[in-house]
This record gives structure tokens, C-alpha cells and sequence, in this order.
């Protein structure tokens, strides 16, 4: 069975696009994470009294 250029190239390029894809999903789920816990670290540093004697 002889298949068409096309049908080969379509077949290598798929699994490579969604390696790229599940790559940069990934990715983006480290950046949110990261940056989340930055803000409530922020945001709980803001929370506290300015006159906190345990300060």
C-alpha cells in the first residue's frame, strides 16, 4: 500500500503539534501556579496589622 506525501507528512507532523501543545499546556499550569502562590504570598503579607508585635 503506497500512501500519498501528503498523508506522511500530515501523520509526522500531528504527534509532534501535540507534544508542543501538551508542552506548553503544561508550562502554562507551572507559570499560574508560580505566580499564585507569589500573590497570596503578597496579599497575606498586606493583610497584616503594621503595628503587629510579632513583626
Amino acid at each position: 500500500m503506497n500512501l500519498s506525501p501528503a498523508f506522511s507528512v500530515i501523520g509526522v507532523l500531528y504527534p509532534i503539534l501535540t507534544f508542543v501543545l501538551a508542552g506548553l499546556a503544561v508550562y502554562a499550569l507551572v507559570l499560574v501556579i508560580v505566580f499564585l502562590r507569589l500573590r497570596i504570598a503578597e496579599l497575606k503579607q498586606a493583610a497584616r496589622p503594621k503595628d503587629d508585635p510579632r513583626r
